[in-house]
């Protein structure tokens, strides 16, 4: 009977940890979206997440693998929702335009790889104003012409390329939808390992 009941109280948390990670993730997306913040924001979470995972998990009850598995969905769910809202945006009410670019700096990642940043002269439509960073189609040199995607509204960076297409947006909500659902058997899984366990029983 007191397995039942603890099992009961885990799923209760486990319903109300999904709602937070699920509503959390749609707010902070759109804040980020709002802000035009939309690598500072994930950034943050991802900090805070693993800050924690190291102070909770080692105090808990809690599975290690199912923590960390949990703070993994969350962290992608809210980079994919908040590629999904600027997707929208730009499909919206998004502009291309043709341009000259004027400068090109060159900066590290993390992880020491190069990208390259790109300062553009609007040959249509209104001034670009915000710098552009390379894709993965290879650095472009000053003087070349590019078309370019930018958002009126300010809320998303220039991009390289044409606007997104209505494919693009279809499968960034279907992989926005599939990782949603993915929190189900991360929580079921979490649930079931605190149920199993003992209180004061060694961590797993």
């Amino acid at each position: 009977m007191r397995t039942v009941g603890r099992a009961a109280w885990n799923a209760a948390l486990a319903a109300l940890l999904g709602g937070a990670v699920f509503f959390g993730v749609r707010r902070l997306a759109d804040f980020a979206h709002r802000t035009h913040s939309q690598t500072a924001v994930p950034l943050l979470v991802l900090f805070v997440l693993m800050a924690v995972y190291l102070t909770w998990v080692v105090r808990r009850d809690d599975s290690a693998v199912w923590m960390a598995s949990l703070g993994a969905v969350a962290t992608v769910m809210l980079f994919i929702h908040i590629t999904l809202l600027d997707t929208r945006a730009l499909r919206e009410h998004g502009l291309e335009q043709h341009a000259r670019i004027t400068g090109v700096q060159t900066k590290s990642n993390a992880d020491n790889t190069d990208y390259q940043v790109y300062t553009l002269e609007a040959l249509d439509g209104p001034p670009i104003n915000e710098t552009a960073t390379g894709g993965l189609g290879g650095s472009k040199r000053v003087g070349e012409i590019v078309t370019v995607t930018t958002d009126p509204a300010g809320r998303v960076a220039p991009k390289l390329g044409r606007l997104p297409s209505a494919a693009t947006q279809a499968w960034m909500g279907r992989v926005d939808t599939v990782l949603a659902v993915l929190l189900v058997p991360v929580l079921i899984g979490w649930t079931r390992e605190r149920t199993r366990k003992r209180p004061g029983r060694q961590r797993g």
